[in-house]
């Protein structure tokens, strides 16, 4: 493993824990006195830091990288082609084609097929790059505008920012849920991909869609079942399941409301509550795991 490794914390689904144990990371590493960054890639809905507690903005730079089709009207002549051609249905006919630039994709077909090259394309804003300070590490985040694209492009914006920050030490990514692009784009090119999975059959499904993510990059990868108490179980599937796939079972974390409070309470769980069960499971499961990252370096 790299000196300074980029580590991904992804789930199939959301609402397993994904963000508290990429939280609990950061702080984690930041107790042992190791420099961090954590990226937040989640550019839809970004709460990393609102995991981490207090946080200050540090900059923001609005990114124009998307683009929308613009009619001409004083040159379309109602032909009809460019609303046809439109896959996505970003296309109404009301006596003339609109454009409802909140579905448009940027394609350039209605460009392409327009007889009279009536219809242009124009870049917009794609959304922020925002950098945050907190007590742990810096976080880097983005917020993309409501109906822009390229969430992936802005990822892959987001980590390199991540890679500039002076000192950056070890970057933790905190990706979105599910499997669309930005998920890719947070997980190519990283070290180790920690999925985080419920005791559930329909959350086991979906991290085998991550699982698959990181075998196309040949990312080194572990699996953490999170709430594992409410269907102990379950447990013995994920095992059997990370073995079949050479994932490495790192460990279990009971459900714990500590976890809900901390939140609440706008503080990190390592300290809003050190000696809670979530705590000592994620200590003991980090250790373990941060021994294993860096014994090829020792």
């Amino acid at each position: 493993m790299k000196k300074n490794p980029e580590i991904v914390v992804a789930s199939g689904k959301g609402g397993t824990g994904k963000t508290t144990i990429s939280s609990f990371l950061i702080t984690f590493l930041w107790k042992k006195g190791l420099s961090v960054v954590g990226v937040d890639a989640d550019v839809e809905a970004p709460d990393l830091v609102i995991a981490l507690g207090d946080h200050r903005e540090v900059s923001r730079e609005t990114i124009i990288d998307s683009k929308v089709a613009v009619i001409d009207y004083n040159s379309c002549s109602n032909c009809g082609e460019c609303y046809k051609a439109c896959q996505f249905n970003a296309i109404e006919w009301v006596n003339k084609p609109i454009v409802i630039q909140e579905l448009c994709e940027g394609c350039g077909v209605c460009s392409y097929v327009c007889p009279e090259k009536a219809i242009k394309m124009k870049l917009v804003e794609t959304g922020d790059l925002i950098v945050y300070e907190t007590k742990y590490a810096p976080i880097v985040t983005g917020e993309l505008r409501i109906g822009r694209k390229h969430s992936g492009k802005l990822v892959e914006m987001l980590r390199e920012r991540a890679g500039k920050i002076k000192n950056k030490g070890l970057v933790i990514i905190d990706a979105a849920a599910g499997t669309g692009c930005p998920v890719i784009s947070s997980i190519v090119g990283a070290d180790y991909l920690i999925i985080v999975v419920e005791p559930t059959p329909q959350s086991l499904r979906t991290a085998g869609k991550i699982a698959d993510i990181g075998n196309f990059f040949n990312t080194a990868m572990g699996v953490v079942v999170n709430k594992y108490d409410l269907n102990p179980s379950f447990v013995q599937h994920v095992k059997k399941w990370a073995n079949e796939r050479k994932i490495e079972f790192l460990g279990q974390v009971p459900y714990d409301e500590n976890v809900v409070r901390a939140y609440v309470n706008a503080k990190s769980l390592l300290e809003y509550a050190p000696n809670s069960p979530a705590t000592k499971s994620l200590e003991k499961i980090l250790n373990a795991w941060f021994e294993k990252l860096f014994e090829e370096e020792a």
